[in-house]
């Protein structure tokens, strides 16, 4: 009788550290998990730089096109910004459908 309680003692140890590895999975130390975050918020902030840059190099150059249509050609720039100036109107008060929205 003795005999069988070490045994089954014995196997009720040996499963339950079995099930304590299975459970508990290592985990990984803080300073990973810090230099993860430190690597993705540098190339965020090199990404942002990066889209900065060509938004400033675009609006440069359309302000560019403007000013020079405009001492080159003043009227082509003036019959340019009638029909600009109607479409702005129309996409500001006519009314849109939103999304899912049935008439």
């Amino acid at each position: 009788m003795k005999e069988n309680e070490e045994k089954l003692k014995h196997q009720l140890t040996e499963e339950l550290s079995r099930l304590e590895k299975w459970e508990n999975p290592p985990i990984p130390d803080l300073a990973f998990f810090e230099q993860l975050v430190a690597e993705e918020k540098k190339r965020i902030h090199q990404q942002l730089i990066r889209e900065l840059f060509y938004f400033a190099l675009t609006a440069a150059v359309i302000l560019c096109c403007v000013a020079v249509m405009l001492i080159r050609l003043p009227v082509f720039f003036l019959l340019l910004q009638v029909p600009i100036l109607v479409a702005a109107v129309l996409f500001l008060f006519y009314p849109r459908k939103k999304e899912g929205e049935v008439e």
